[in-house]
């Protein structure tokens, strides 16, 4: 059977995703592959589905960096992956902060599940809380870097396996913050179309009664970015220091971060 590549992805405000799509079509073309159907993990049901490496299969992994981890959510659809050898690019995606120890984490997943994890990359997109962040980003520049980046790692990976790519991190990996329980306001300007819960990856908003945001939201903000009316914002004090803090110290350009193993 023909191995496959599969663009992987979490990706409530779509930066993942295009940088998912983009490196999975390079790495097709470049390696004479198919460029299957793409795994969309943004919502709870495909997140709960089954999925099937074959030993040949290439996967990029594109995810945002929360508190500069993994998605704790994406830790359960991960587990169930059995990689026979399969080759994964993993792409931590960050905003313009730090990627923190994300990526290693990542790479020391994919590992441990039997993939072989030869290239990954730390990219930069806007920032989900607020626009003066990383404005723009993914912009034609970041594209360009992982387009280049994409070429490369298919390179390394047609040479085979080896020695798993090193990339900066930490063990044990960043302490996460105490669980907290911040949801969006949504404002009187609300017209109820309900964009924002057709966009949530853990379904807390009502369909019925979209200016109701249940506990479990995860901060992602494609509920504040689809919001026509921009009816919904964070106004809690926690979000407020966190947005102070980022438009202080990371404004500055942050460029893209690539590794290759035996490089």
């Amino acid at each position: 059977m023909a191995a496959n590549v599969h663009a992987v992805y979490f990706s409530p405000t779509g930066s993942s995703r295009a940088m998912a799509q983009e490196v999975a079509s390079v790495l097709a073309q470049d390696m004479s592959l198919t460029h299957a159907e793409d795994w969309d993990w943004t919502f709870p049901e495909a997140r709960a589905a089954e999925y099937n490496v074959g030993a040949g299969d290439v996967l990029v992994f594109a995810f945002p960096v929360y508190a500069g981890r993994i998605p704790q959510l994406l830790l359960e659809p991960l587990a169930r992956l059995a990689g026979q050898g399969a080759y994964v690019v993993p792409l931590a995606v960050y905003g313009n902060r730090h990627y923190d120890d994300a990526l290693l984490e990542a790479v020391e997943l994919f590992f441990t599940r039997q993939f072989s994890v030869l290239a990954a990359g730390a990219f930069v997109a806007e920032h989900s809380y607020t626009h003066n962040v990383g404005t723009g980003r993914p912009d034609a520049q970041d594209m360009q870097a992982l387009n280049a980046f994409a070429h490369r790692a298919a390179s390394r990976i047609a040479q085979g396996a080896g020695e798993r790519v090193q990339v900066p991190g930490n063990r044990p990996y960043k302490a996460l913050p105490p669980a907290a329980d911040i949801r969006p306001k949504t404002l009187d300007v609300c017209t109820q179309c309900g964009l924002c819960a057709s966009v949530c990856p853990v379904r807390v908003i009502s369909e019925n009664a979209p200016q109701l945001t249940a506990q479990g939201c995860v901060r992602c903000c494609a509920c504040i970015k689809i919001c026509p009316e921009q009816a919904r914002i964070f106004d809690d004090p926690l979000v407020k220091k966190i947005v102070g803090m980022l438009e202080a110290n990371c404004v500055a350009r942050r460029e893209p971060e690539t590794f290759f193993a035996g490089s």
